[in-house]
C-alpha cells in the first residue's frame, strides 16, 4: 500500500505547488486547490485499479482512505502554516486564532478530516468501480 500511498503523495505535492504558483502570480483563492485535491484522490484510485486490475479489499480501502487522508492533512496544514506565517498581519491571525478557542477549532479540523475521508471513500469505492468497469469493458471490446 505505501507504493500507492507514495504515489498520492507525489501527484497531490505537485499539484499542490503548481496550483499555488498560479494562486500567488494571479492573485486567485486559496480554494482552487480543493479540484486539485479531488483529481488526486480520483487518479489515485485509477493508478490502483489500472495497476492492480481489481478494486482494493477491506483493508486494503481503509488504508488507503485513511493513509490519502493524512498525507493530505499533513501537505494543507504545513502549507497553511507556511501562508500564515509569511502574511504581513501574522500577528493578528494569530490573535484570531487564539480568540477562536480549541473547540471551534477542533471542530474544523475534525470536519476536515471527515471530509477529506468522504472524498477518499467515494474515490477508492465509487471512482475505483467506474474504472474497473471502464477498463474491463475496453478489454472486451478489443477482443
Amino acid at each position: 500500500m505505501s507504493h500507492y500511498l507514495k504515489y498520492f503523495a507525489t501527484v497531490y505535492l505537485t499539484l499542490v505547488l503548481l496550483v499555488g504558483i498560479l494562486i500567488y502570480v494571479f492573485n486567485l483563492g486559496v480554494i482552487l486547490l480543493i479540484p486539485a485535491l479531488i483529481f488526486s484522490a480520483f487518479f489515485s484510485a485509477r493508478y490502483f485499479v489500472k495497476k492492480e486490475l481489481r478494486l482494493p479489499t477491506q483493508e486494503e480501502k481503509s488504508k488507503l482512505v485513511w493513509g490519502s487522508t493524512i498525507i493530505a492533512m499533513t501537505f494543507e496544514f504545513v502549507l497553511l502554516f507556511i501562508v500564515i506565517w509569511l502574511h504581513p498581519q501574522a500577528d493578528e491571525i494569530y490573535r484570531a486564532i487564539s480568540y477562536a478557542g480549541r473547540g471551534p477549532n477542533s471542530f474544523l479540523v475534525a470536519a476536515a478530516i471527515a471530509l477529506h475521508a468522504l472524498l477518499f471513500h467515494i474515490a477508492y469505492n465509487g471512482y475505483a468501480r467506474y474504472s474497473l468497469a471502464k477498463r474491463t469493458g475496453l478489454e472486451r471490446e478489443q477482443d
